[in-house]
């Protein structure tokens, strides 16, 4: 119970580096994590790390080697839609944004894949996505509302 507790405390001093932009630190210690354990936490924030960094390659990679742990993490799913969306490689990115949104409907996620329709022209499949999650549809900064 005392190492767990003691790796939680690891794992949010991480995401604060990360928070703060020091991903150099942030992979060191990732790094020597996973010296003692494989875990798909390590694994999704080194991807994290890399993906901030600019290097998409080892995010995906992370990300990967994070879903061959633990193939239904919805987090790691949006995180690769995400980095195949920076990469350009659509196909790939709606793959993952519909897997994690068959695992979860958060929020963030719901935005995320409405942009993201809007981006590769399915405007109006956007904008259902939209008003089925949200009963409005934004436009800029306001909303219309359907009813």
């Amino acid at each position: 119970m005392e190492k767990e507790n003691s790796r939680i405390k690891e794992y949010e001093e991480i995401i604060k580096l990360i928070e703060k932009k020091n991903y150099a630190k942030a992979e060191e210690m990732l790094t020597d994590l996973l010296i003692e354990k494989k875990d798909f936490y390590i694994h999704q924030l080194l991807g994290i790390v890399y993906s901030n960094k600019k290097n998409n390659k080892k995010a995906i990679d992370h990300f990967n080697l994070s879903l061959k742990l633990n193939s239904k993490n919805p987090g790691v799913l949006f995180n690769l839609a995400k980095v195949y969306e920076q990469e350009l490689k659509m196909h790939d990115a709606n793959k993952y944004y519909l897997e994690a949104l068959s695992i979860t409907k958060d929020t963030q996620l719901i935005k995320s894949y409405s942009k993201f329709l809007f981006k590769i022209g399915e405007v109006s499949r956007g904008m259902s996505f939209q008003y089925q999650y949200f009963g409005n549809i934004r436009f800029g900064k306001t909303n219309l509302k359907i009813n």
